[in-house]
């Protein structure tokens, strides 16, 4: 889940990375990818200033850290400035033992995932998704971006903390993101989409958040959807408002519909970020004769044609 960030404009974004490399089999070694920790660079500069006034630790922090891992920002598109960085520290400073917390966990957490993953998955190339890990100014807890070559993906403690808490099933967020990885290598005609119709978002979307309940089955509801407890307290009323408004619009490209059904930023009739749950709802009655892989790879009409009879059936069941 990218909560700031529009997921949209990144698959966009992908065009040109497909163009220029196909997501086939890298030529690197899959296996054990590596993972690009930058955190321990950061701790050391904001350990180095942390009795020091707002405006000097920030200008530290920049010289010391961000300025330094500038290429790895610029890769995750993200932007540290003095004003970015000052509003961020003092919320920062707030949850600094959470992140750290986090952050111990992170690295074997991230090397059994993604051997489970690989196990689950034997066709997924982790090497066309090498996996950063640095402190985001909570911009993301977990950020694909393509830098013409691969599809790499970023992961942010701090807005893990901030949007999960430091309870957050990491597990279940490796699996939601590497998913997505695997689903843009499997189908990239769909993912790859500059102008994606909703039904195309609910899909990956949904699929996602499913494959990630099955590889992790003893992982809560509340974490297959992402910490986000409004979702697991839908009322049947509200999912077949929601249901039914999808099923109408699900050809539709425009930002308003997505932002309905897809992003953090929504108010309105149903909690923000439906389109996951009905998404999920979908993708478990697809899971009941499909594998994770063929639901990764369904060619956008079949997707279109298979979603449309699901979306009539969760508008009006009980």
């Amino acid at each position: 889940m990218t909560p700031l960030l529009n997921r949209r404009s990144c698959l966009a974004a992908l065009i040109a990375a497909h163009a220029l490399r196909p997501f086939a089999a890298s030529a690197e070694a899959s296996r054990g990818a590596a993972l690009n920790d930058c955190m321990p660079d950061f701790w050391a500069a904001y350990d180095a200033s942390r009795s020091e006034v707002l405006e000097i630790r920030t200008q530290s922090l920049l010289e010391q850290f961000f300025d330094r891992h500038a290429a790895d920002y610029r890769r995750a598109g993200v932007k540290a400035t003095a004003k970015t960085v000052s509003s961020w520290l003092p919320k920062f400073d707030a949850m600094e033992s959470q992140v750290r917390s986090v952050h111990r966990n992170f690295g074997k957490g991230y090397v059994n995932a993604i051997q489970r993953f690989e196990a689950a998955l034997p066709d997924f190339d982790a090497a066309a998704s090498p996996v950063g890990l640095l402190p985001s100014l909570f911009q993301f807890d977990a950020h694909l971006q393509p830098d013409g070559r691969r599809l790499p993906l970023y992961f942010g403690p701090d807005g893990i903390v901030r949007y999960h808490g430091v309870d957050a099933d990491l597990d279940v967020l490796f699996s939601h993101e590497l998913f997505h990885c695997y689903q843009a290598q499997k189908n990239p005609s769909m993912s790859l989409d500059a102008q994606m119709p909703a039904f195309a978002n609910l899909w990956i979307e949904g699929v996602a958040t499913y494959a990630s309940e099955r590889l992790n089955p003893k992982a809560s509801l509340l974490h297959v959807l992402l910490d986000d407890a409004e979702l697991i307290r839908i009322d049947a009323p509200t999912r077949h408002r929601a249901a039914q408004t999808l099923l109408a619009r699900m050809d539709e490209t425009d930002d308003a519909t997505m932002a309905a059904f897809f992003q953090t930023s929504y108010r309105g009739e149903w909690p923000s970020r439906t389109g996951y749950y009905l998404g999920l709802l979908a993708a478990r009655r697809m899971g009941e004769h499909l594998s994770l892989p063929q639901m990764a790879a369904m060619p956008t009409d079949q997707v279109r044609a298979t979603l449309r009879p699901i979306l009539r059936e969760l508008a009006t069941e009980a």
